[in-house]
């Protein structure tokens, strides 16, 4: 349920190699999840493909609430995941000074002028990462100026391998799917910890 409701649509290929489980189990527990009415499967030329219903996402939501209250016994969470190259995104979004003024008032912290970009790979991970979403987080607001509306962004402190300060950013507008997460901090993080694409972290993050 999880990785449809991340990528909209996924296939039964995709979830036997994710859970490590055979096609034929996958078909029968998604047979069960299709006649409870928590998804739909619609054949096409290339090959079936799953979605989540309304009620799938009304009961994925409530595994979210659930899952936030069982954090509230503990306020940090790990995310583990590997650096990727991103698209420039990150650099010119710090290159704005409304931005880079707010980090330094919410945060306490003035970025690097750029983000580290890394991609989730494991299930805990992901959930983490859904968890962020449900969770308040530090929410710089929209702000509107003469000729562009500068959307909101919601920031959690964090530390990248044991290296502080950090935070991670979600801005409101944005291209990445959920699985690519940013991460500003007043370090050149790739430079002070010596990264290269592929390399794996640890990020601990702070609710």
């Amino acid at each position: 349920m999880l990785k449809v409701a991340l990528n909209n649509t996924i296939t039964q290929q995709d979830i036997a190699k994710t859970l490590g489980v055979s096609q034929q189990t996958v078909s029968r527990k998604l047979k069960e999840l299709e006649d409870n009415g928590i998804i739909t499967r619609v054949i096409s030329k290339e090959g079936e493909t799953i979605r989540l219903t309304e009620e799938g996402e009304r009961a994925f939501s409530q595994c979210v609430k659930d899952l936030e209250e069982i954090l509230k016994i503990s306020r940090i969470i790990k995310i583990k995941a590997k650096v990727t190259s991103g698209l420039g995104e990150g650099r010119f979004f710090l290159s704005l000074p409304y931005y880079v003024e707010s980090f330094k008032k919410f945060l306490g912290l003035e970025p690097y002028p750029g983000t580290l970009n890394a991609v989730i790979y494991d299930k805990n991970s992901m959930e983490n990462r859904i968890l962020l979403d449900a969770s308040k987080g530090i929410v710089i607001p929209e702000h509107k100026e003469p000729d562009r509306v500068l959307g909101s962004v919601k920031a959690f402190p964090a530390n990248v391998n044991s290296v502080s300060p950090a935070a991670i950013v979600i801005p409101a507008r944005t291209t990445h799917p959920k699985s690519v997460i940013e991460v500003i901090s007043p370090y050149f993080l790739r430079g002070k910890l010596g990264l290269k694409d592929g390399d794996e972290i640890v990020i601990e993050v702070f609710l």
